[in-house]
């Protein structure tokens, strides 16, 4: 019970460690009482990306150096000072250096943390959990964004930061204080288990399995972010209210989440390759039905787009975590998860920032996207290659490396209870 325990409390804690996602909330106060651009205000988020990024990697190559607890207590203190300051920035530099810097550095290190943590209690399930955590960061904006303008609109951007800075601060000292990672077993009585499987991550940069999957997720992710960062514009374009548009694109985040969890199911009971295999056909189909509703200008139409939009981008940080620790082992996992999840600098530029580009130049949505088949095509394709890479049967056995441990354990389970 103590494993499930620490899973609901990390997917609470991964809510504030995805604060980052309700910057939109406070871009226009902030914009307009310290008069500076919107671009300005709006490429905060930009730089937050970057820096969480950033903070996931060292929290990856530091994992085995320094205690969980003193790590992770070191984090929410840079979360707090980052979100306080931010409350009493008086220029948009300070914004930059406290919220995109300190605040996201200390919750990327916190969220890699975390997750590789509560991890290790589930190798037999680790689609699940890593559904599970990561659905709670998807979750940020349906928890926080409401109450964060109701607060906005009474006492001001600034309270609310202070607010979410205290809330912040007390889930992720908590989950520091009690989550514990459990311990690799490197002996089980007189019986050396070997470490089968177990890749580090320099030989994991030498694989084309690492590659391949990593191009997969970058057009997967860039491709369905892209689409939920310019929802709202591309649903006034059909003739409908910001309101009513605001309101299709929550959609994408409400799918989003909720198929992580899904995604970890299948991952575990099917395999990588059903999994991935899903994803991949419905982001194809999210694709195709967007062309529809530009042909017919269906509002209906675009709708439902959005939902396979969104039940496709929760496949990508679900199955990322899950793939890397069955591909590569649970030894390394720490770097090797670090540096897979890398993959989340090239969605801006692959992403919303192409579309910009496009668009400035077409003034048009389905050229502006036309990107999104080309990224839907290649994903196709680069499944299939990485199913031809993971040859039949070793995909198993890659996909736990703590196989002989557990053998080993289930046997001397056996003759203790025979004994």
């Amino acid at each position: 019970m103590k494993r499930y325990f620490y899973l609901g409390l990390g997917s609470l804690a991964m809510c504030v460690f995805g604060l980052m996602y309700n910057w939109t909330v406070f871009a226009s106060a902030v914009s307009a009482e310290l008069n500076v651009s919107a671009a300005s205000v709006a490429n905060v988020f930009s730089v937050c990306q970057i820096c969480f990024c950033a903070g996931g990697v060292l929290s990856g190559f530091i994992y085995y150096r320094v205690r969980f607890r003193a790590s992770m207590i070191t984090a929410s203190l840079m979360i707090l000072a980052g979100l306080f300051l931010t409350s009493r920035a008086e220029n948009v530099m300070r914004i930059y250096a406290c919220y995109s810097v300190m605040f996201s550095l200390g919750a990327g290190f916190a969220y890699k943390a975390l997750l590789t943590s509560v991890m290790t209690w589930f190798n037999d399930k680790p689609g699940l959990a890593s559904g599970i955590l990561v659905m709670g960061a998807g979750l940020t904006a349906f928890v926080f964004n409401v109450p964060t303008s109701l607060i906005i609109e009474s006492m001001g951007w600034r309270t609310a930061m202070t607010l979410l800075a205290g809330i912040a601060f007390g889930l992720s000292l908590l989950t520091a204080i009690i989550v514990r990672p459990r311990g690799v077993v490197k002996q089980v009585g007189t019986l050396e288990i070997e470490e089968e499987g177990q890749v580090s991550t320099g030989q994991m940069m030498k694989s084309a399995r690492f590659y391949v999957y990593f191009l997969w997720s970058v057009l997967v992710l860039a491709g369905c972010s892209s689409l939920s960062g310019t929802a709202v514009s591309c649903g006034v374009s059909f003739g409908i209210s910001a309101t009513m548009a605001a309101t299709l694109s929550m959609i994408i985040s409400l799918f989003n989440s909720l198929s992580r969890v899904f995604y970890g199911i299948i991952y575990d009971k099917i395999g990588r390759k059903t999994a991935m295999g899903i994803a991949t056909t419905l982001f194809l189909i999210a694709v195709t039905i967007l062309y529809g509703a530009f042909a017919l200008g269906s509002t209906t139409l675009l709708a439902v787009s959005f939902i396979f939009v969104g039940l496709s981008f929760g496949a990508v940080p679900t199955i990322s975590s899950a793939y890397i620790l069955t591909t590569f082992g649970r030894k390394y996992y720490p770097s090797n998860f670090s540096v897979q999840g890398t993959y989340t600098l090239f969605s801006p530029f692959l992403g919303t920032m192409l579309f910009s580009v496009l668009f400035t130049a077409t003034q048009s949505y389905p050229a502006s996207y036309s990107y999104l088949i080309v990224y839907a095509l290649l994903a196709a394709v680069l499944l299939t290659t990485l199913n031809r890479l993971l040859k039949p049967g070793g995909e198993n056995n890659l996909s736990n490396p703590q196989s002989k441990e557990n053998e080993v354990l289930r046997s001397l389970s056996k003759r203790r209870s025979g004994a």
